[in-house]
């Protein structure tokens, strides 16, 4: 039985997730449009090289590990979406880099900067505003 704390934590959880989705939607067709970058064949990411797959194997599994041990516990003190957006910030991140290292005839990696700065934003309201 879940009591309203938890409800609401989850309800938190849902509208942040769905203001992170919304504002990385129309930041991404801006900075898109701005710097002219093409739109992505594959609906999915795919990493560009051995390494850059290699890394983000290593994060997804850092995750998924964090989230396992660490999930009772994170419920207790602070809110799991934090971790979650701890997570989509640093993956952002390298991409970013990755695209910025190996592609370097597409801007893509400012469109990877600017998730990675919702995220970063998102992270930081979260302990500028209290709760």
């Amino acid at each position: 039985m879940h009591n309203g704390g938890e409800k609401s934590l989850i309800v938190e959880a849902l509208i942040l997730c769905l203001f992170y989705i919304s504002v990385n939607f129309f930041v991404g067709r801006y900075v898109k449009k701005r710097w002219d970058i093409a739109k992505r064949k594959e609906w999915l990411y795919w990493p560009l090289n051995r390494t850059h797959a290699l890394i983000e194997a290593f994060l997804m599994i850092a995750f998924l590990v964090g989230a396992v041990t660490l999930g009772n516990q994170l419920l207790g003190n602070i809110n799991w979406v934090y971790y979650l957006f701890f997570f989509f910030f640093i993956s952002s991140l390298i991409r970013a880099l990755m695209e910025w290292k190996y592609a370097k005839t597409d801007n893509i990696w400012i469109s990877q900067l600017s998730e990675a700065a919702i995220a970063a934003v998102l992270l930081l309201s979260f302990f500028v505003f209290p709760r």
